[in-house]
């Protein structure tokens, strides 16, 4: 009797421990991937479950009484996307599914009124529990672009460590698990967020390690750098790469382990200002063509650079100094993360004790195998290698 309470006090520390060092993968999809035309389009019957250890819907927004609100009522509701979302839990138990409140495309100021309102801030909080209860997700992400910014008050630093308090207080009662996407920038880091205030209440924290550079720029650069190259030049483009980001949430006083590394399943395009020039840093005059699925100027998913790589319209080069890759086509740019830039960057996940990956989107992968490399090609490496 004694051998078999020892064996089984042995197997509940082997799986104890197992749990404990499972690395999170967190996958965002973008619910309007179900407009996009022909091989773009993407539904949620597209996703494959068992490659995410947390799936994460975006969006939905907030408005100025604190009510959480429906990001597109046809696509969420009416088409049963929060439903069919949730019931991939029926076919794969071990995943956990999440509701994004916030996004880029949602107000800041909006934010900022609610969560620095004592009585809107409850109100929120109360509005967020009931959203994940009524449609059935297993907690929320919290992404507010950004505290403290686009004219916020200093007061969102520490109002938002109030708002993740209140919510980890009203999420225990439930099990539900509270995350929230968060700046890469120092800019934005340091009058937005308190690291030490929020991991406290937080699950887990997603890093946008990625929009490091993009068409708002005027010259040439990797949208997810791992390290910085020889094109930055200033004190402050030296932080745009995912190592200086991340480590600096570390030195802030962000646990390592509560810490997901983000990756873009896309890259950042440029029209360049002379198509013989087209390295790194090159000077451009804005954003590139739109692609044929995502359809928007200076953005192209990575199963539309794939695709078109492989028709032989772009000519790709290996930034070995910033551990990614670029590519032109004439006067067109972009910079990316292919298969070996997400291996590196998943080792370097297990190299500095990191919790886990977030990639920003899952529908921008190559989810159809239309390149040869199988279906998601950046999502299965970021398994394989932190797994």
């Amino acid at each position: 009797m004694n051998c078999l309470l020892s064996y089984l006090l042995l197997l509940v520390t082997y799986f104890i421990i197992a749990e404990l060092n499972a690395y999170r993968i967190v996958c965002y999809y973008q619910s309007w991937a179900i407009y996009r035309p022909s091989k773009g389009l993407f539904n949620i019957a597209d996703i494959d479950s068992s490659l995410c250890t947390h799936h994460v819907y975006a969006f939905a927004g907030v408005n100025s009484n604190g009510d959480v609100t429906i990001g597109d009522s046809y696509a969420d509701i009416d088409l049963g996307g929060f439903s069919k979302f949730n019931a991939m839990r029926n076919q794969n138990p071990s995943i956990k599914t999440m509701i994004a409140i916030g996004g880029a495309g949602a107000s800041s100021q909006t934010f900022s009124k609610v969560i620095n309102d004592p009585n809107k801030r409850n109100a929120f909080a109360n509005n967020i529990v009931n959203f994940v209860q009524k449609y059935g997700f297993n907690g929320a992400d919290i992404d507010w672009e950004y505290p403290a910014a686009f004219g916020g008050p200093a007061s969102d630093k520490s109002a938002f460590v109030e708002l993740v308090k209140q919510l980890r207080s009203l999420f225990n009662q439930h099990g539900y698990i509270l995350s929230a996407a968060v700046s890469a920038g120092v800019d934005t880091i340091d009058p937005g967020y308190d690291a030490p205030g929020l991991s406290q209440y937080l699950d887990f924290i997603n890093v946008m390690t990625y929009d490091m550079h993009g068409s708002w720029e005027s010259k040439t650069g990797e949208n997810s750098p791992l390290y910085a190259g020889p094109s930055d030049t200033s004190d402050f483009e030296r932080t745009l790469n995912v190592d200086y980001a991340m480590k600096y949430w570390i030195k802030k006083g962000a646990p390592a382990s509560k810490l997901n590394l983000g990756m873009g399943s896309y890259g950042n395009t440029f029209t360049l200002q002379s198509s013989s020039n087209n390295g790194v840093g090159a000077p451009s005059t804005g954003p590139g063509k739109a692609g044929p699925y995502t359809q928007g100027a200076g953005v192209l998913a990575y199963n539309e650079i794939c695709e078109q790589h492989n028709a032989g319209q772009w000519t790709q080069y290996w930034n070995a100094d910033q551990k990614c890759i670029y590519a032109s086509n004439g006067n067109q740019w972009v910079g990316f993360d292919n298969i070996a830039a997400v291996k590196i960057k998943a080792q370097y996940i297990k190299n500095n004790g990191l919790g886990g990956a977030m990639i920003w989107s899952i529908d921008m992968d190559d989810f159809r195998n239309t390149c040869g490399d199988g279906k998601y090609p950046l999502l299965n490496t970021i398994k394989t290698y932190i797994a």
